[in-house]
């Protein structure tokens, strides 16, 4: 009987979407090389999703791809307009994740404004105004309650390069975490020591989840997908106990009472 040799695992990384809204190579090589200079050791060498919201041409997008690891960034990935980008995507050894889960806060935001109010009535509706009945309507499906696990707590510092996940829960850190360390969690992190890492909460797209600490000295703050970078951190409660959470799609700063 022979032994295992491998194991094959679920897992959760960090990696970057970047949105193409428009590409056009000189200008878009420009603007993202200034966006890295802002903060080239979170940037450089970092995994990629790239994100296609018009199709793009094959040559196009062996441009992007090229200029991306010009750039010391590391694509991995596509979703969006890929359709006519299959054999070139895996030419280039990339993987086509249209099919995945969106979690990302602007797109969900989208597809809510997309099924609202748009001005212009449906023909189910002109139809019961006419006829004075209310449009037939499916039974609403029931809501289940999320099963949350207890918070993951851990009791020590977390060093730098170490990466702690607390999947489906909260996190608590009981002390400081280390530049170029990395907290996630589903939930909310909660930091009772200085957080000089980076700390990304909801990271399934939960909306709602927030980062508490007593010392804010964050590299990355993340919450759904929206981040800040530390020259943004470096303000009102730069050093002091501090709760970040999503409004409106812009991460808030607030001290800690």
């Amino acid at each position: 009987m022979t032994e295992t040799c491998f194991r094959m695992k679920g897992t959760t990384l960090t990696s970057i979407v970047l949105e193409v809204i428009d590409f056009e190579p000189d200008s878009f090589e420009a603007h993202l090389s200034q966006k890295i200079a802002s903060a080239p050791q979170f940037f450089t060498r970092s995994s990629l999703i790239l994100h296609l919201i018009k199709p793009l041409s094959a040559t196009e997008f062996e441009l992007l791809v090229a200029l991306c690891r010009r750039l010391q960034l590391q694509p991995m990935a596509v979703k969006g307009e890929v359709a006519e980008l299959k054999p070139t995507i895996n030419d280039l050894g990339l993987a086509d994740v249209s099919q995945s889960k969106f979690t990302d806060s602007a797109l969900r935001s989208q597809k809510t404004s997309s099924t609202t109010n748009t001005g212009v009535d449906s023909p189910q509706t002109k139809q019961s105004e006419q006829t004075g009945n209310a449009p037939a309507q499916s039974e609403p499906a029931p809501t289940v309650a999320p099963v949350l696990k207890p918070a993951k707590v851990i009791n020590r510092p977390v060093r730098s390069g170490q990466q702690v996940y607390a999947e489906g829960s909260d996190l608590v850190v009981t002390a400081s975490v280390s530049e170029g360390a990395e907290l996630l969690a589903d939930g909310n992190i909660h930091v009772y020591g200085t957080l000089r890492g980076r700390a990304l909460a909801g990271v399934k797209g939960n909306t709602g989840a927030r980062v508490f600490c007593q010392s804010l000295d964050a590299e990355l703050i993340s919450i759904a997908g929206q981040f800040i970078m530390h020259e943004t951190v470096k303000g009102e409660c730069w050093k002091k106990p501090a709760q970040i959470y999503l409004e409106e799609e812009t991460l808030r700063i607030e001290p800690l009472a």
